[in-house]
């Protein structure tokens, strides 16, 4: 399959709280990916990480990782500036320890920074984590996740900019939060075939290995408010995504951020099947 399905976390479905038993769950729910959470914080010890890395390969269970909600890249504070390295930096070593490819990440603020002064701050904070990463021998992508507020940094100009500039750096499509914050306002397969038609032009292959959350979502005219299962709003649709990636060949990973994480990420992963299996389907 080109297209992988997963949840963001512990499937809800899964008896055991730990992410070896969420590895195994997701394996016999028929998912093949999963988003480990360290929102609140990287907890995860090596031991642990090495543990997972065995258990995921042989069940064919793709791993990434969301890094804690604690980042900001634009800040003029040097206390939070270290912070954020490090939460990225632990989050990254930890997923690559665990065999997971990608950790997601929060880019930041404008705060009274102009949009072209908070992409110079992102710009060098992440040259400086690239760096010790690669360092250290670490192999992994960096997530930069399209943020949900028209107060944040990171939309998704801005991230495919980022990672044009700073390697080791790509795009954590939200089509929720591009939704929410107006990048994009995403109602039917022409919506979808833009966002990918500009990502395939701005970023060349990143369409084989593309990483993204989906949810349906509550927003205002700030941005986001809370994310919706699916079949509550229809904002974005998850149909059209789903025939849009079943008949271009895309290939990646979508991580369901619903309330009902495992439950609508199988939904959408049958939906994606029966898409494909259509007259002019993939």
């Amino acid at each position: 399959m080109s297209i992988r399905f997963g949840p963001a976390g512990i499937p809800i479905q899964c008896e055991g709280g730990s992410t070896l038993d969420g590895v195994r769950c997701c394996h016999a729910l028929g998912l093949n990916a999963m988003e480990m959470e360290f929102v609140q914080g990287v907890r995860m010890k090596a031991d642990s990480a090495k543990e997972i890395r065995t258990v995921a390969g042989p069940l064919d269970i793709s791993l990434s990782s969301h890094a804690p909600y604690f980042v900001n890249l634009c800040s003029d504070e040097k206390i939070k500036i270290a912070n954020s390295k490090r939460h990225i930096l632990d989050s990254a070593r930890i997923t690559a320890l665990a065999g997971g490819n990608i950790t997601v990440f929060h880019p930041g603020f404008y705060q009274k920074l102009g949009p072209e002064e908070a992409f110079s701050r992102a710009k060098a904070v992440l040259g400086e984590i690239v760096a010790e990463l690669k360092a250290e021998g670490v192999k992994i992508r960096l997530g930069a996740e399209t943020v949900g507020k028209k107060s944040a940094f990171g939309g998704l100009q801005e991230n495919i900019r980022l990672s044009q500039q700073v390697e080791m750096v790509e795009p954590a499509i939200d089509f929720a939060h591009l939704h929410a914050r107006g990048d994009f306002r995403i109602r039917g397969e022409a919506d979808y075939r833009a966002i990918f038609s500009l990502l395939e032009s701005e970023l060349g292959d990143y369409v084989k290995r593309f990483h993204c959350h989906f949810s349906e979502i509550n927003y205002s005219d700030k941005g986001e408010l809370n994310h919706f299962p699916l079949g509550t709003n229809n904002e974005p649709p998850f149909r059209p995504f789903m025939k849009v990636l079943a008949e271009n060949g895309y290939s990646g990973t979508v991580i369901c951020e619903t309330p009902k994480l495992d439950i609508d990420a199988l939904i959408m992963m049958r939906e994606f099947e029966t898409a494909g299996k259509e007259p002019g389907g993939g």
